[in-house]
Formats: C-alpha cells, sequence, structure tokens
C-alpha cells in the first residue's frame, strides 16, 4: 500500500488566539498542510470527509495508542500520558513548552508555536482526522509534496510513530489498513520495549500479565491500560454504576461505536471487541495479546 506525502507545519499554539489553540497528547497533532488539497483528497476509509479548516486538521498518528490525557473529562495515569506528549512534541523539535494554569492541555508558551515535518498517510479516519506516520523537519525529503510513497522499514524507523512504540511510551494498536509488513515491524518494537521494561510497561494492567479491578470511572484514573478499553469502560460508566456487571451487554449493543470488528492474528478469525475481554466480577483483561489483534476501520455509512 502508498502513502500520500504531505509537507506543513506541526502546530501546537495559536498565538493570536492561544486559549482556543491545540491540545497535543501523545498520539494526535495539529497538522497545517501545505497544499489543504491533497488532504482533501486523501481516501475517506469510513466515508468521513476530513475536518479541516483554515488552521489545519488533526493528525492521529498510525499504529500507536497513547494514555488519554483528556477524554469526557477524565484521564489515565497522568505521568505516563504526559511522558507521551512532552516525548512526541521533543520529537517533533518543541522546546521549553510550558502549559497553561487553568487548561493544562493547552500551550502557555514554546520555543515555536510551528515547526515544519511531513505525514505519509492513507486516509482520513472515522474522526475526520488524518491517519499518518509523522517526521520532523523537511531536510531528508522523500519525495514531493504529494506524491506516492512506499514505506519500507527503514524510513517506518524514522517516524515519530515508530520511536514512540520502541521508547515505550504507547501501546500498539493497529488497524487493519496498516499493511501487514508494517505491522509486524512496529509489533517487533512494541514486543522489545515491554521485555525490556521500558515507560508504561512496567505499569501495564488489564492485559494478559494480569486483570485490573475495575468499578467506576473514578478508579481507572491512576491505571495504565490499552487506551481503546479505557474510553469504552469511561463512556459505560458515565450511565451506569453497578460495576462491571453490564459491560459485555453494553458493547454488544452497538456493533459500530463500541464492539468493534477485530481480526484475531493468532487464530485467524473475525471477532468483536467484547470476544477479547475477559470480566470476572469487578475484574477485567484483554485475553489476546495488542499485538495479535487487528481492529478494522468503522464501516462506510
Amino acid at each position: 500500500m502508498v502513502y500520500t506525502l504531505l509537507y506543513g507545519q506541526f502546530v501546537i499554539r495559536y498565538p493570536d488566539i492561544p486559549n482556543q489553540g491545540p491540545e497535543p497528547d501523545g498520539d494526535t497533532i495539529k497538522f497545517l498542510p501545505d497544499d489543504p488539497q491533497l488532504v482533501k483528497d486523501l481516501h475517506q476509509i469510513s466515508g468521513i470527509k476530513p475536518k479541516i479548516n483554515e488552521r489545519g486538521i488533526s493528525v492521529r498518528l498510525e499504529a500507536i495508542d497513547a494514555l488519554e490525557t483528556h477524554f469526557n473529562n477524565t484521564h489515565q495515569w497522568l505521568d505516563g500520558a504526559n511522558m507521551a506528549r512532552n516525548k512526541l512534541l521533543a520529537y517533533l523539535g518543541f522546546k521549553n513548552v510550558v502549559f497553561m494554569e487553568d487548561h493544562p492541555n493547552k500551550i502557555e508558551s514554546a520555543s515555536h508555536d510551528s515547526l515544519p515535518g511531513y505525514v505519509l498517510s492513507n486516509g482520513i479516519d472515522a474522526n475526520g482526522r488524518v491517519i499518518g506516520f509523522v517526521f520532523k523537519g523537511s531536510d531528508d525529503r522523500p519525495g514531493e509534496d504529494g506524491s506516492t510513497i512506499t514505506v519500507d522499514t527503514t524510513l517506518l524507523d524514522k517516524s515519530i510513530n515508530t520511536k514512540l512504540l520502541a521508547d515505550g511510551r504507547v501501546y500498539p494498536a493497529f488497524y487493519g489498513t496498516l499493511p501487514a509488513r508494517l505491522r509486524e515491524h512496529l509489533a517487533s518494537k512494541s514486543q522489545a520495549a515491554r521485555a525490556a521494561k521500558k515507560g508504561i510497561w512496567p505499569r501495564s494492567t488489564a492485559d494478559l500479565r494480569g486483570a485490573a479491578t475495575v468499578f467506576s470511572s473514578e478508579s481507572l484514573k491512576e491505571l495504565v491500560m490499552w487506551p481503546k478499553l479505557f474510553r469504552r469502560l469511561v463512556v459505560f460508566f458515565s450511565t451506569h454504576n453497578n460495576g462491571l456487571k453490564d459491560f459485555d451487554a453494553w458493547l454488544r449493543m452497538d456493533p459500530v461505536n463500541r464492539d468493534d470488528r477485530v481480526f484475531l492474528l493468532d487464530t485467524n478469525t473475525h471477532a468483536n471487541f467484547h470476544n477479547i475481554v475477559t470480566i470476572d466480577g469487578d475484574t477485567i483483561k484483554l485475553n489476546v495479546e495488542f499485538e495479535k489483534v487487528v481492529i478494522e476501520p468503522d464501516p462506510v455509512n
């Protein structure tokens, strides 16, 4: 699968309206493309148009999922979430980043409000964001703006996505649009980081190495778990207060927004999100390894 090369600026602060500026986290960054039409021409994987305006569009980093700094007025383990965010900004070249006291996810000041870089993308996701591999600067140009690039592992290893996985700062999250050869290479990076107990991995829970005790949204705040599972639990607890009792049934009620379709690599079988979650009383865990799950994109409406 080929990727479209997009040059532009990564933007972390709006100098004219800083209080309304971007809120970068460990896997999402605002990007102002040099040629917006190239973004509009990207494949719309789920039939959703790109949410782009004169200030740019959000880029969701392919193949990774960072701990949530802010989701539905809550968060995961903040030290880990902020470490991923800060590492992403540092890899992009931003220095001396200071966040606002009253808006802790918005940037008060930094060495730069924006910096050049590029994205390799193969489409727009169901939230209207560019999905792609992110790279600092524009000196090492792999091609002309808008050109199609076949990504090999050498180029992949230069991406910030790969660096964050290798650092153990983020979880893997592989979607069906990611070519198998790239997925396998990234899986090896994630597995090596976990084996070396880097970054978040010593605190990871709700996985094959141990279940997490969860009984409310509040109980999630200090945990380190797969962010996709965390997000499902947060939404569930917003309307349920009887623990995990009805979580399985709640997932099954919505096969698009809750019970994602997945492909299990170990068994070569199709399944749904509820199939990879094991609940026992107030404990929950994934019953497959992160790198062995491929999430299918939302269907086209």
